[in-house]
């Protein structure tokens, strides 16, 4: 994988923001992807829509129920929009079982989950836990090997 070399690669990485002006871990990790890939990253919902992406990567956190702004933008994603989606999904015990919620509206829409990663991040009582370096490593990996298989012209 040749990473940091420009590519024409339609793919987006999007972040669920709970705070504006907040780094949060959402966009910690879609930040470090996007500048691995030369490729756009954005708050759900973004400044300019999905069009004919091969790729949106999708990072949030899921301690409950699923945030409106990333169901209203899912709702909205179709095969014209998107052709692929990959979920990073930042959960207490790291699973990587993709919310029914988002299962339903992605079948529905015709839009393929090329894969998930589920990355372990403690919630604190009162603020989200902070991501350790396996855990935007192990992000970044589950990027590089989505990225390969839909790319031909990576690496």
């Amino acid at each position: 994988m040749v990473k940091g070399v420009t590519f024409a690669m339609k793919m987006q990485v999007l972040y669920v923001q709970k705070k504006e002006g907040v780094q949060d871990n959402p966009e910690i990790i879609a930040t470090k992807i996007a500048r691995d890939y030369k490729c756009k990253s954005d708050k759900i919902p973004p400044a300019y829509p999905c069009e004919k992406e091969r790729l949106v990567i999708l990072c949030f956190e899921h301690y409950g129920s699923l945030d409106k702004r990333l169901l209203a933008f899912c709702q909205d994603l179709s095969t014209d929009r998107a052709s692929n989606v990959a979920l990073i999904i930042m959960n207490k015990d790291g699973s990587d079982a993709v919310p029914e919620q988002l299962a339903a509206i992605f079948k529905q829409n015709g839009v393929a989950v090329a894969g998930v990663c589920g990355l372990a991040v403690k919630k604190g009582l009162f603020s989200a836990g902070k991501l350790t370096d396996a855990n935007i490593k192990a992000a970044s990996d589950f990027a590089d090997a989505k990225i390969t298989a839909l790319f031909d012209s990576v690496g």
